[in-house]
């Protein structure tokens, strides 16, 4: 397992950039324009698009506007919806648990908890109210919460681009992939997890290369890795298998650094995750845990949970083989709706395992927390539903920065035999970006290929 993920020491000149880094204007041209397209799909999306982001809302509204995590009150009111004209639940969800005597929203406080911070002071300093004005108070705290880091993500990206891969197609091609070409971008238009966690990952990721590729052992890197990687666990529970595929290689690296500096950041969110569901449950374990149970499965003045009888895909039903299927390359697949990822999949190639690149060890430590990740869903034979009514396998989200930076050895491998083959990796990224575009100001819908099943009779989950 060791050797698996074992990361390259630090590099010499052979493994070092061919091309020369790219230039500030075609870089900076690349960001603005995955930049421009996140806000102006925030910006054109409606708000409380789903249960699922609806259900975060509540929690957000209800902290700030009451100082409690019972969303009993906004759950069940109507309010005027303006573009219909009809007054109806607009912050309805289904996504939540009756404990003790009260609603509470499924998904973990930490992150609506800050993201009520935000709220207040949107309220405080422009009068606005979620109620009256929710595109307006969405909008703004979604630009922060979304735009902003994703646009300080996609700079981090392409400087680690220019110190990893060794030719300017290369660094091209991912960076424009990073920019338009995966689903994370349409996920940015609503309040999620999902982007969030992808976000941290490249943060902590540019630091734990730095130390593990460049040998560049200042402390700012392990605080930045050890904080972040944390981030994106304390948001995507999987993304613990990556905190201790990190842990394991910075304490090869540097044992003392590791454990002074790393650990004690990486316990920041981790303690704020743990306390913030206390406050709200009472207890350490989420709510979310409680799935299957009278919490969720609840009948209150005569109405039923959803999850006594969920409808359409929610209902799963399918076999293992048929679920690993789809969620590869069937109706929600991630090499079906984005191909692009069969470059990284292409990794196995003894050329490119012989290219000599820096990122060898990152390839082998993303297929690992690949198989982790798909071992982890699988086993969840009462959750085989790909994550909802959604365009994407959204639990797969926070992988794409693994995936996108761990493909360079092979795009660097085609440039090295004729920049000609690169053609099909270009290919690739025009069809997934398709399945970006299509759901751009809604990612929950289902993707096209879905639909498209459906219409030609091959599944039926209604």
């Amino acid at each position: 397992m060791s050797e698996t993920i074992q990361a390259h020491a630090t590099v010499d000149s052979t493994t070092r950039a061919i091309d020369p880094p790219l230039s500030p204007l075609l870089r900076w041209s690349l960001v603005g324009l995955g930049s421009a397209l996140a806000a102006i799909a925030i910006l054109r999306a409606e708000s409380l698009l789903s249960a699922n982001d609806r259900s975060r809302w509540c929690t957000v509204w209800s902290l700030v506007e009451h100082g409690s995590y019972r969303i009993d009150e906004i759950d069940a009111r109507k309010v005027l919806h303006k573009p219909s004209g009809k007054r109806r639940r607009r912050f309805g969800t289904i996504d939540k648990v009756y404990h003790e005597g009260h609603f509470y929203s499924t998904k973990p406080p930490l992150y609506p908890t800050l993201v009520a911070g935000l709220y207040a002071a949107v309220k405080t300093t422009t009068g606005w109210n979620l109620v009256e004005q929710t595109e307006a108070v969405s909008h703004v705290i979604l630009m922060l919460v979304n735009w902003l880091p994703w646009t300080i993500a996609l700079v981090v990206l392409s400087r680690m681009l220019d110190r990893y891969a060794r030719h300017r197609s290369t660094r091209i091609l991912l960076l424009t992939t990073a920019a338009v070409g995966t689903l994370l971008l349409p996920f940015l238009v609503a309040l999620n997890n999902h982007t969030v966690a992808a976000t941290a990952v490249i943060f902590s990721l540019s630091s734990i290369l730095r130390i593990t590729i460049d040998g560049d052992h200042r402390r700012r890197h392990f605080a930045v890795a050890g904080f972040f990687v944390s981030w994106a666990a304390a948001n995507e529970l999987p993304a613990a298998a990556f905190a201790v595929v990190a842990t394991i290689l910075l304490l090869q690296s540097n044992p003392r650094r590791t454990l002074t500096v790393f650990l004690p950041l990486a316990l920041i969110p981790l303690a704020a995750f743990l306390g913030t569901n206390l406050l709200a449950t009472g207890g350490w374990k989420p709510f979310y845990a409680y799935y299957g149970t009278e919490k969720y499965l609840w009948t209150v003045d005569g109405v039923e949970s959803y999850w006594k009888n969920p409808k359409g895909i929610d209902r799963g039903g399918d076999s293992m083989p048929v679920y690993l299927m789809h969620c590869l390359v069937g109706h929600h697949g991630v090499f079906s709706l984005s191909p692009i990822w069969l470059v990284w999949l292409l990794g196995t190639t003894g050329r490119v395992r012989q290219s000599g690149s820096p990122l060898a060890g990152l390839w082998r430590s993303s297929v690992v927390l690949t198989l982790v990740v798909l071992g982890f869903y699988l086993s969840r034979t009462a959750n085989y539903n790909y994550g909802g009514v959604s365009c994407a396998l959204r639990w797969t989200l926070w992988l794409v920065p693994l995936w996108l930076v761990s493909s360079a050895p092979t795009l660097d491998a085609w440039a090295d035999r004729g920049r000609g083959i690169l053609l099909g990796a270009w290919f690739l990224l025009a069809v997934s970006s398709v399945s970006v575009f299509l759901p751009l100001e809604n990612p929950f819908q289902h993707p096209w290929l879905f639909r498209l099943m459906e219409d030609w009779g091959w599944i039926a989950y209604q």
